[in-house]
């Protein structure tokens, strides 16, 4: 553990060393412990290690102001401890396992992100787009077929998107009927607020 006030010569001495043999970013710089980072550009910063980022090479500090700062490790002159962390430092096994945790949310928002932007028709007007969202928060089986808007493959309803267009297609006819007048009701709903 380095010393408080005292600049982190082990780390410059550690950085002409191949990076397989410098202590991860976490050892060096202790979640909850604070530290004044002197830049290359000359600028100071100081502040309480929120956490860091080995992929980017980044240390994250919550400073006095409450502000957040992402201060790149390759920007940093001279660092000095001045407080160490007020609790153990988190065992690298933690952070492995938060490490998983965090890469499955990433992967669940892309995937998200990837449903999302099939429900986008830039064919199709912002009052169609409109009413294809209200349609799919409604119904959640919602498919847009060119500039047509198809609802669990039953009803279809063309521009303009009011309730005059909206059809039972010829398959389902006879067995759609109530859902024709719910998603009518939707789409004037839906036309009305755009």
């Amino acid at each position: 553990m380095m010393e408080l006030g005292t600049t982190n010569a082990k780390l410059e001495q550690a950085q002409g060393q191949p990076k397989s043999s410098q202590p991860s970013l976490h050892a060096r710089y202790p979640i909850k412990s604070t530290w004044e980072f002197i830049l290359h550009n000359g600028e100071t910063v100081k502040g309480e290690v929120y956490c860091t980022d080995p992929l980017a090479d980044i240390v994250v500090l919550h400073d006095q102001l409450g502000e957040v700062r992402m201060v790149s490790v390759s920007a940093i002159k001279e660092s000095n401890q001045l407080q160490e962390a007020a609790t153990e430092p988190i065992p690298s096994s933690n952070v492995t396992h938060v490490k998983k945790i965090l890469e499955e949310r990433e992967k669940r928002a892309i995937r998200l992100a990837q449903e999302s932007l099939r429900h986008l028709n830039p064919k199709a007007s912002p009052k169609g787009q409109a009413v294809f969202d209200r349609l799919l928060k409604a119904c959640n089986e919602v498919v847009w077929k060119g500039e047509s808007i198809i609802v669990m493959n039953q009803i279809q309803v063309d521009p303009p998107y009011s309730q005059e267009t909206c059809k039972l297609l010829p398959a389902s006819a006879s067995q759609a009927g109530g859902s024709l007048d719910r998603v009518q009701k939707i789409v004037v709903a839906a036309s009305s607020v755009s």
